[in-house]
């Protein structure tokens, strides 16, 4: 048997086997870096509709007190709603 053929084929082996671990750090970084991108849009989006739900509280409750003016003043008052 030929020595230096079974040297170069656990070079070889060793150089895969470095890739292979090489390719899974990064696989295992960009995944990470996917995962927190994700979490912070998901928290930008959550922000995002906390602010617009409060905004639309507000909006609703200026209609809702309108509608109750004029309701008050058409009922107790009687004069016609402008």
């Amino acid at each position: 048997m030929n020595t230096s053929s079974l040297t170069a084929g656990s070079a070889h082996q060793g150089q895969a086997t470095e890739l292979r671990a090489q390719a899974r750090q990064l696989h295992e970084r960009l995944a990470r870096r996917a995962g927190l991108a994700l979490l912070a849009w998901t928290r930008r989006q959550d922000e995002r509709r906390a602010h617009d739900a409060v905004h639309l509280r507000r909006h609703t409750a200026r209609a809702a007190e309108r509608a109750h003016q004029d309701q008050y003043r058409l009922v107790t008052l009687a004069t016609p709603l402008a």
